[in-house]
């Protein structure tokens, strides 16, 4: 009988290991997966904000000396967002648990790792009032050094930031026909094209979208030109908005609304 009781006991403490092994993370990086970090809280103006999605790392970092944080963009190889999801596969990232807060400690800073896949999203916490510890904190570490290589290394491929433009000249490298080309997991291809022209702008794509209006440059800078769009119609409704475009120095190619890719067609 002590025998029988001595491997029911091993038996549940394995099947007990091995749920707390498991992942809800896919082992392949899928389609759609976002990566974000934040570091900041308390009563400092100071932060630091970190985004990794669709091809292009953003980065963004107050002080609280400064009248305005400093901002970057560079464009991220499928490569590199394959390992970087890996690094979160490896560690378990959803399973990590913060430990039982025992006091709460005002004006603490905190730090936040986020990731989204499939619309499902996973984040963590480390600070004071956020404790970790064990291997719950060297998971956390673990993601956190791999955001800082992959940043690290994203420095020194980052998009032009100076964009010594006038809203003028801006407008006059926008114009024209931009278009991105893709395939679906399911085989079938893709294309979005957006055209400006002196203050008009229509977009259209296969699957079908058509949707058209008006623009206007609002901001030239830190790598950016950024559009507001109105009197629309068309597929994505009326309403007013507001969307970024990203020149990439090295390749030529624009990031438009968090879509890579974007080449000019010329006809």
């Amino acid at each position: 009988m002590k025998v029988q009781l001595f491997w029911i006991i091993i038996l549940n403490l394995f099947w007990v290991g091995s749920c707390e092994a498991q992942s809800k993370l896919p082992e392949k990086i899928p389609e759609k997966v976002s990566f974000s970090y934040y570091e900041g809280g308390g009563m400092s103006r100071s932060y630091k904000k970190i985004r990794i999605a669709e091809g292009v790392v953003e980065f963004e970092e107050m002080f609280g000396n400064q009248s305005e944080p400093q901002k970057w963009s560079a464009n991220l190889s499928d490569a590199d967002s394959a390992n970087l999801y890996r690094i979160f596969v490896e560690n378990k990232f959803d399973r990590i648990k913060n430990d039982e807060r025992k006091e709460i400690v005002y004006d603490a800073g905190s730090e936040t790792i986020s990731i989204s896949v499939n619309l499902k999203s996973f984040n963590v916490t480390y600070g004071k009032n956020s404790p970790l510890s064990g291997k719950d904190l060297s998971r956390f570490q673990a993601v956190r050094k791999a955001i800082d290589e992959l940043l690290e290394k994203s420095k020194n491929q980052k998009n032009d930031n100076s964009l010594d433009m006038t809203i003028s000249e801006a407008e006059e490298f926008i114009k024209g026909k931009w278009r991105a080309t893709g395939e679906h997991s399911s085989k079938h291809t893709w294309y979005l094209e957006w055209t400006f022209n002196s203050g008009k702008f229509k977009q259209v794509g296969y699957p079908p979208i058509l949707q058209e209006g008006k623009y206007k440059i609002v901001v030239v800078g830190n790598g950016k030109i950024t559009l507001e769009l109105y009197e629309q119609k068309g597929t994505f409704g009326e309403e007013k908005k507001t969307i970024e475009i990203v020149i990439s120095s090295q390749t030529k190619l624009l990031n438009i609304e968090r879509m890579n890719g974007f080449s000019k067609i010329t006809e």
